[in-house]
């Protein structure tokens, strides 16, 4: 019975959460995270991209939480909606969102008439800086098809991208132009969106324009990044042909040092975004993937609207991404090539450094031997002379005699003195 029990309460744990992964339901709730809150058509949307620095993401917090009590901005989204509509906030990793949407009767304007301000009252406190803009609107399904002379107002329709999406679910007409308020437009024509395929289309739209909007941010640095780099592979070309003229290598040396700093400086400040380009493009890529476009006479696909605009400043990215890197490699090789240079250079120096030091010492012990030399006729000198002084008081008459046969063996003697110090000396010192 008490395992019986024990089992039971086991099993009620691990259905409270005893036994779940700390991001378990974090997880789970992630993938319905960005999810628009949208439930039903004619639906009218305007979202905004305000780019924010890092540094204003606490002010950000502060402001939204004014208009959104009982909700955490901490969290990254807030929604304040009503069965009329409502706002959206979110946060992204360089940008924020803020998304108004109604509910109601397009009319004859589809949707696209003007709203009060004070229905966008982040427009005048929001912190960041307005990016993107743009209005959609979705028309009920089985709804009549929009003529021509309402799309006229509001859509070029002989420039205008127009194609169908879900599958063949949906129609869509835009021109990619500012209109009225700065935004531009989209019209949705309802086919038969079922479910959340309404809320998905909307957000596909929206991160489309956004993502690629974002990616070419980074398309007016890279063709600044493309002129600089002309005049600094000139200037490598000239520091390389220096050194193969043979100029100064420290002067060489300085050039390089100089060109390097600024490459890895350029190299240092674009590398973010260099890897949100390339991310916003293949988010961009992906995001077009999922329209599932079919193609109506006489108009482009999204599809082919963006790649003919986008692909060009991705490739011109790519090549100056290619062309700083190809030549930070260039610099390196250089590099190499001045270090081997100066090191064959010091090599020389140190040769014949060596060669007047061996010569240094073969006159030192040319001089050595000399001094030795005359050392032993020194030496042999003071002692015949200490000799004399003791033999001459006893040897009377004969002193003379016997201090001339001492000569040669006293000069031998200090010889044989001298070289056995000398030897001492020498193994002391191994």
């Amino acid at each position: 019975m008490t395992r019986h029990r024990r089992a039971q309460e086991r099993r009620q744990d691990e259905m409270d959460g005893g036994r779940d992964h700390p991001l378990r339901v974090t997880l789970s709730e992630l993938m319905h995270l960005r999810a628009l809150p949208l439930d039903r058509v004619p639906l009218r949307l305007r979202q905004w991209v305000f780019l924010v620095e890092p540094d204003a993401r606490t002010s950000e917090a502060a402001f939204v939480a004014l208009f959104a009590p009982g909700q955490d901005p901490a969290l990254g989204r807030v929604v304040v909606a009503d069965e009329d509509g409502g706002w959206l906030w979110e946060r992204h990793q360089e940008f924020s969102t803020w998304t108004w949407f109604a509910y109601g009767p397009l009319g004859r304007e589809l949707g696209f008439q003007p709203q009060p301000e004070a229905s966008f009252f982040w427009l005048d406190g929001a912190p960041g800086q307005v990016f993107r803009g743009v209005e959609i609107s979705v028309s009920a399904p089985g709804a009549a098809a929009p003529t021509d002379a309402d799309l006229g107002r509001h859509i070029d329709l002989q420039r205008c991208v127009s194609c169908e999406a879900f599958d063949g679910a949906a129609r869509i007409w835009t021109d990619f132009r500012l209109r009225e308020g700065g935004a531009g437009r989209i019209h949705v024509h309802n086919l038969s969106l079922a479910n959340d395929e309404v809320s998905r289309l909307v957000q596909t739209l929206l991160e489309i324009g956004n993502y690629r909007k974002l990616a070419l941010i980074g398309f007016p640095p890279a063709r600044e990044m493309l002129a600089w780099l002309d005049g600094a592979e000139a200037r490598l070309a000239a520091i390389t042909s220096g050194l193969a003229a043979g100029e100064d290598s420290q002067a060489v040396l300085d050039r390089l040092l100089a060109l390097s700093a600024e490459v890895e400086l350029r190299a240092a400040s674009s590398r973010f975004r260099r890897g949100a380009t390339e991310s916003y493009h293949r988010l961009t890529l992906d995001r077009l993937e999922a329209l599932r476009e079919r193609r109506i006479p006489g108009h482009s696909t999204m599809s082919e609207f963006i790649a003919r605009r986008l692909l060009p400043a991705m490739r011109t990215r790519q090549a100056s991404d290619r062309r700083l890197d190809d030549l930070s490699l260039r610099i390196a090789r250089s590099g190499d090539l001045l270090r081997t240079t100066l090191g064959l250079a010091q090599d020389r120096q140190n040769q014949e450094t060596l060669r007047g030091m061996d010569a240094s010492l073969q006159l030192q012990t040319k001089l050595q031997g000399l001094v030795e030399g005359l050392s032993i006729f020194a030496v042999g000198y003071y002692v015949l002379g200490l000799l004399g002084y003791l033999l001459k008081p006893w040897l009377h008459g004969v002193a003379e005699h016997l201090m001339s046969g001492l000569v040669p063996l006293v000069l031998i003697a200090v010889a044989a003195s001298l070289h056995r110090r000398k030897k001492r000396l020498i193994d002391e010192a191994h």
